[in-house]
């Protein structure tokens, strides 16, 4: 493979993961107009999102084995292929069982055929000297191309007569380019197999698990992540609370969904990076400190008047949070390897700790959804349960615990660093006859 070869290889893998969870995830910037443009409910919406979200923790223990049995690029392949024909399956508005389907469909493709196969794919381009870089660089490649494509995408909405039919074309649209990014990838990525082979396997077994179930910092970092995750997963319901509460224009809420979905992706993940290597020079350290970022926007957020003069203020507060929430993402994993988890443990304590990381794409959608009701439905959905009164505080507890979490895991890190330090015994003064 030249070195042509390879770079062609990897922009065009990169670039492949802004464009296959696009629809997946496209109700972090159309949240209602998707729920409309679907013909669904705003919590019918919500419990199928939660539901790929199931799929989905499931098939991440699964994408290990499918990455080891069969191609990377067949994968990656198959995977752009099958969320294709999804999101053009939902142009059609196929009903409620329908969209269920197709987002099953998607949970499957995305995490269990394409997610390890990208991993292995990126991870054969470049020897062992290079993957840091080119994972890196995966990072940034992927936050620019969602970039550029949400910015299109919500130049599409903006464009059509009603929102929802503008995010109709726009699944459709993501739908072709799954299938154009197919015939690149089988056309000119190309690999280097002796390297593959030196990858090893990624398949978690169930003894890896059982390893995992009893080291303590599964759970103390799959908690963390978690905990963190609750925030992540709710900026997607700061879109009607800006347009409804605070009387945000709509026009503007596209363009700020992509802001705060993508560009700080690639913007707060590397200063994260930087912050804890030259800062705190720990991981749980520097997390502590963001989720006491989280727990004060959540409790400013609790206090603001929800009136359209407080809108900048509302705004300024979200992107906060987004700065604080993606710095988190750019590091979180990095704790792994900063408390030494053994080699041939680090499979089963990430397959483990992601299972409980991701959790609240299981409840958390349909919670929210409940809480805030949908002011654009006719007739309109009343809030429920406190609404957002509750989402905030519930986001304020989980920030709480999280500085607790991560408080727990630098302690427990300093102790066993200490218990390693062999202790000075002083010298005895020699006894004079």
């Amino acid at each position: 493979m030249t070195k042509s070869q390879k770079w062609v290889s990897f922009l065009i893998l990169s670039m492949t993961g802004g464009v296959i969870y696009q629809v997946a995830y496209i109700r972090f910037v159309f949240l209602g107009p998707t729920a409309q443009a679907l013909d669904l409910s705003a919590q019918d919406y919500a419990n199928i999102v939660s539901v790929f979200g199931i799929v989905a923790m499931v098939m991440y223990f699964f994408g290990g084995w499918f990455a080891d049995k069969f191609s990377p690029k067949v994968l990656v392949v198959a995977a752009l292929v099958g969320t294709g024909a999804a999101d053009l399956y939902l142009g059609t508005v196929p009903g409620y069982w329908g969209v269920l389907a197709a987002h099953v469909l998607m949970a499957v493709m995305g995490m269990g055929l394409y997610w390890s196969a990208l991993v292995k794919a990126i991870g054969m381009l470049g020897d062992s000297s290079e993957q840091g870089r080119l994972f890196g660089f995966l990072e940034g490649v992927r936050g620019v191309t969602s970039t550029v494509v949400g910015f299109v995408g919500t130049a599409v909405v903006a464009a059509s007569v009603a929102e929802a039919a503008g995010v109709l074309w726009l699944i459709r649209l993501y739908g072709i380019l799954c299938f154009v990014y197919a015939v690149l990838v089988w056309l000119f990525v190309k690999g280097d197999e002796r390297r593959l082979a030196g990858l090893g396997s990624s398949t978690v077994t169930l003894r890896q698990l059982g390893r995992a179930a009893r080291n303590k910092y599964t759970w103390l970092i799959g908690g963390t992540v978690m905990l963190m995750y609750c925030f992540y997963t709710t900026l997607g319901y700061f879109s009607p609370l800006l347009e409804h509460r605070y009387g945000m224009a709509a026009a503007l809420i596209g363009v700020i969904g992509v802001v705060r979905t993508y560009v700080f992706q690639f913007v707060a993940g590397p200063a994260g990076g930087v912050v804890v290597d030259k800062v705190t020079r720990s991981t749980p350290r520097f997390l502590r400190w963001m989720f006491v970022g989280c727990a004060a926007v959540a409790l400013l957020f609790l206090v603001l008047p929800r009136d359209s003069a407080f809108k900048w203020a509302a705004l300024a507060l979200m992107f906060a949070l987004c700065l604080l929430v993606f710095a988190s993402r750019g590091v979180y994993w990095a704790q792994v390897g900063e408390v030494e988890v053994p080699e041939n443990e680090r499979g089963g304590v990430i397959g483990l700790a992601s299972g409980l990381a991701y959790l609240p794409d299981a409840f958390l959608p349909t919670v929210s959804a409940w809480w805030i009701g949908d002011p654009s439905a006719k007739p309109a959905v009343p809030e429920h349960g406190g609404g957002y009164t509750t989402l905030f505080l519930f986001l304020l507890a989980m920030a709480l615990l999280g500085v607790g979490l991560t408080t727990l895991t630098d302690r427990t890190r300093r102790r066993e660093l200490a218990a390693r330090t062999p202790r000075t015994v002083p010298e005895t003064a020699p006894v004079t006859p």
